[in-house]
């Protein structure tokens, strides 16, 4: 009378993090600026051992986004990144 149907699989749980303020401040420049870059905590932990925060950016552009390193000055681009940022809470 009822039809068979396959075991349930087991959902995957994904449990969100609390968001970093310093992360948000990043993102919300990203999207001020239009670029399609979203950091996530790994991205951030990634570059948590560059101290200065252009210098961060650049080494995420040459690591993640080296294609744009041929049409702008990654010191210039971070550069401006950081100054959108400041202007964002929890910069």
């Amino acid at each position: 009378m009822f039809a068979r149907t396959a075991p349930r699989r087991p959902t995957e749980v994904r449990i969100a993090r609390p968001s970093s303020p310093e992360l948000d401040a990043y993102n919300l420049a990203f999207d001020e600026m239009e670029l399609d870059w979203h950091w996530d905590q790994s991205i951030l932990d990634e570059v948590s051992g560059i101290a200065s925060e252009k210098d961060r950016i650049s080494a995420y552009l040459r690591a993640h986004r080296p294609h744009l390193l041929k049409v702008y000055d990654a010191d210039a681009l971070a550069e401006h990144i950081v100054e959108v940022k400041a202007r964002k809470p929890g910069r």
